[in-house]
Order: structure tokens, then C-alpha cells, then sequence
């Protein structure tokens, strides 16, 4: 086995799992505290990168900062697709809630199909052409940029949910809901800041992954779809799951397309859901109920 080959595929496998885990710590958030199963997640992601490209196009900002306020943009829209949609409904049953959220998807997408055009689009970044080698491995600033970037947010969010007040709000809500009202606990600003944190997730993620692949209207339907795949293997509302989940499936996948066939590389991640489901049906890392 060629050692170079291995490191580069393990890198780049590495790089797209830590892409997965910031889609998928969004749906372990809203998952874990809201117990909502949201599939318009993925429309959050493709909504990050279409208002990333647009920003930069007809504003003229550098990329940095358009990836910022499309961040700040979509955790706006999920303020208020929360309001308008899952708040009113939170005790309804959870098919009406996953019925809802499936439909907020399919209008998200066909919204976007028509306001930006069927045409792929490319989100330009002045990382993305310039490449870095680190050792033996050569990957392009932007792929660098999106670990990184990954992995600060990833700290931030853990150190938000772990040591701040609002993140303690958000644990107990998590673990019981009533309790944590009858303590004084604003349940409404919980749900509110908590839908907002991960579609800002999700939008930074499409900000991150943009300029490294063509974007299109119906590009979260691939982003939800691996967002559940690391959820379901990591355990619901377990956040420590979904990072190992993330970096594994990233990891297994690049394995897989480079050494066996890109046609197989897509059906790893389903594979491994079933022998996770066969093996551990509550995921790798799952907790009984709220955060981990």
C-alpha cells in the first residue's frame, strides 16, 4: 500500500467528516433539546451557501465576511421558522412536527429553485485555488479552512453548551422540559436561541463546503441525508457521537472511493447505518434523552 496515497485519502477524509459533524451537531441540538426531527436542515445548509455566493457577488464582500452574515441570515430564518412553524406545534404529535419540517423542506427547495435559478453556481474564495502541503499530503487552503474553521466552532459550541448560562438552560431543557419551566427557565428562549444556533450551523457548513463543490437548489437534500447518517450512527442528541460519527464516516467514505470504486463511496454511509442499527440500535454514542 502506497503510504502517501493512504495519508492523502485519510486527510481528505478527515476534512469532509469534520463538514458532516457541523451539520449533524445541528441536528443533535434540536433533536436533543427541541426532540424535533427536523428534515429541512439541509435546506438551512443550501440556503448558507446561496446567500454566501450572493453576498460576495453583488456586494462585492470578501468571503470571510459574507460567510459570516449568511450565517447570521439563516439562524435569523430559523428564528423564524421556529416561531411560525415548530413553536405552535410543540405539543402536537412528533409525526405532525416531522410532517412539518419535511414540508418546510420541500418549500424551501422549490423557493430556492425558483429565486436563484436551476443553474449550479460557484461560491468564489480566494482560498480555493492555493494549495498547502503538510508533509505528504497536499490539500487546498479552502479544504484547511474548513477543518479548522470546524473544529473552532465545534470547541465554541461545547465550551456555549457546557460552561455558559444560556447552556445550562439549554441542558435542562433538554432533560426535562416541565422541570426546567417550573425552575423559571424561558422555554420559548431556549427553543428560539437553540433553532437558531443550529440552522447557523448548518449555514456555516454550506458557507464552508461552497466554494469546494458546484451548488444548487436541491444540494440539501445530500446534506441532510449525511447530517441523519452521522446522527443515527453517533445516537440521538449526542453530540460527542456526532463528532466520531462524522470524522468516521468522513474517513470510511474517502477509503472506500479511493481504494474500491466512487460509485461504492456513496453506499458506505448507509451500509454502516444498517450494521450500527443491527449492532447498537440506539448509536454508538447514545444518550437516553437530552445532550451528552
Amino acid at each position: 500500500m502506497d503510504f502517501t496515497v493512504f495519508a492523502q485519502q485519510i486527510a481528505n477524509g478527515l476534512v469532509n467528516g469534520m463538514a458532516y459533524v457541523l451539520i449533524a451537531t445541528g441536528l443533535t441540538l434540536v433533536f436533543g433539546v427541541l426532540r424535533i426531527v427536523n428534515f429541512a436542515h439541509g435546506e438551512f445548509y443550501m440556503l448558507g451557501a446561496y446567500i454566501t455566493y450572493f453576498v460576495g457577488t453583488l456586494f462585492g464582500l470578501d468571503y470571510i465576511a459574507a460567510a459570516a452574515i449568511s450565517a447570521v441570515v439563516v439562524a435569523g430564518l430559523g428564528v423564524a421558522a421556529n416561531k411560525l412553524i415548530f413553536w405552535p406545534l410543540r405539543r402536537d404529535h412528533e409525526f405532525t412536527i416531522l410532517l412539518s419540517s419535511l414540508g418546510l423542506a420541500l418549500l424551501i427547495a422549490n423557493g430556492g429553485e425558483l429565486l436563484f435559478g436551476a443553474d449550479p453556481k460557484y461560491v468564489e474564495s480566494p482560498f480555493a485555488d492555493e494549495v498547502l502541503d503538510i508533509g505528504t499530503v497536499t490539500l487546498t487552503q479552502q479544504r484547511v479552512l474548513v477543518f479548522a474553521a470546524a473544529v473552532v466552532t465545534l470547541i465554541a459550541v461545547y465550551l456555549f453548551i457546557r460552561y455558559s448560562r444560556f447552556g445550562k438552560m439549554m441542558r435542562a431543557t433538554a432533560q426535562n422540559p416541565d422541570g426546567a419551566a417550573l425552575t423559571g427557565i424561558n422555554i420559548g428562549l431556549v427553543h428560539t436561541y437553540t433553532f437558531a444556533l443550529a440552522c447557523g450551523l448548518a449555514a456555516l457548513s454550506g458557507a464552508l463546503v461552497g466554494p469546494t463543490v458546484m451548488i444548487f437548489p436541491t444540494i440539501g437534500n445530500w446534506a441532510v441525508l449525511k447530517g441523519f447518517i452521522v446522527v443515527i450512527m453517533g445516537g440521538l442528541g449526542s453530540v460527542t457521537g456526532a463528532l466520531f460519527a462524522g470524522l468516521l464516516l468522513g474517513v470510511i467514505e474517502s477509503l472506500g472511493g479511493g481504494y474500491i470504486s466512487l460509485g461504492f463511496m456513496e453506499a458506505i454511509g448507509y451500509a454502516m447505518i444498517i450494521a450500527v442499527l443491527l449492532w447498537r440500535p440506539n448509536g454508538l454514542f447514545s444518550t437516553a434523552r437530552g445532550l451528552r
